[in-house]
């Protein structure tokens, strides 16, 4: 069960929450730190309308703590593995940026890392000798319904090439705590520290439209998605709210679009299109 606090019960414990300076990535990845890493996967296919980007709804049954939120796709990480991972890949960060956290705001995603593009670094999936093919194709099992399709694939027909973008650090709005002021209640937070990938998927066929972790999982242009996550109008990221609007569905009428997954895949979009801007500059 996730874990969510207060932000008194931050101060600190969260190496620059307060005055000890900027945090540094290493420091947010140190034994005792309440930072969560989430494995974070921005899934990119080019489907009849374009190239697209995939969300989807988490389902409240199998998501108690997050549902009913449009989502992309993620998995909690043990700390010890990504302290490893992170420290295996840092020498390839075009940028390693530490970061004052009281200037962050809840959903709100400062970069701790980046990683550009670089042919060499890219990875199939499936590949279990690698460990981001290996989360990739987990996630993809695991949560979005393609065991069929792992099962089948191989390094020489692959799903698709996969590779490391960034590292961000936040804090997640989760709920409120009530207070002895029933018109004051505590918000709570998750202190996240997000590890995106991305994964240049050859046949969005192979992901479903439900899964036992996801509803309505669809492809989205990356213009929509980026008006989706500045409005957090649901119909941006996907059409099909819009008919569902006034729907007596609970589950439909309470669909939000916020979280920092959201987040990231919007910074991992915005870098793909800066380096496709430089390399026609």
């Amino acid at each position: 069960m996730a874990k969510f606090y207060a932000e008194s019960e931050l101060d600190g414990v969260l190496t620059g929450f307060r005055s000890r300076g900027p945090a540094t990535l290493r420091e947010c990845l140190a034994p005792g730190t309440l930072w969560q890493p989430v494995f974070q996967l921005t899934i990119l296919a080019n489907t009849e309308n374009g190239p697209s980007v995939l969300t989807g709804t988490r389902r409240a049954d199998s998501n108690p703590t997050h549902p009913n939120v449009i989502s992309t796709p993620t998995s909690m990480l043990p700390l010890e593995f990504a302290r490893c991972y992170a420290e295996s890949v840092q020498e390839a960060a075009a940028d390693l940026i530490p970061v004052h956290l009281t200037e962050l705001r809840a959903d709100d995603l400062r970069t701790v890392a980046r990683f550009p593009e670089d042919r060499q670094r890219r990875a199939v999936v499936p590949d279990p000798s690698s460990a981001l093919p290996y989360l990739v194709g987990d996630l993809l099992a695991r949560k979005l319904g393609c065991e069929a399709a792992m099962e089948a694939a191989t390094r020489e027909k692959p799903l698709g090439e996969c590779r490391f973008s960034m590292i961000g650090a936040g804090f997640s709005y989760v709920a409120d705590r009530p207070t002895d002021d029933p018109e004051a209640p505590e918000p709570l937070f998750e202190p996240l520290l997000m590890f995106g990938g991305i994964l240049e998927l050859k046949d969005p066929a192979v992901i479903p439209e439900h899964t036992s972790s996801y509803k309505d999982l669809c492809w989205t242009a990356p213009a929509d998605y980026a008006e989706g996550v500045r409005t957090k109008r649901i119909e941006s990221f996907n059409p099909k709210f819009l008919d569902l609007a006034d729907s007596a569905d609970s589950d439909r009428v309470t669909v939000c679009a916020r979280g920092l997954c959201l987040q990231t895949t919007h910074k991992v979009l915005a870098d793909l299109g800066a380096g496709a801007a430089g390399a026609g500059a």
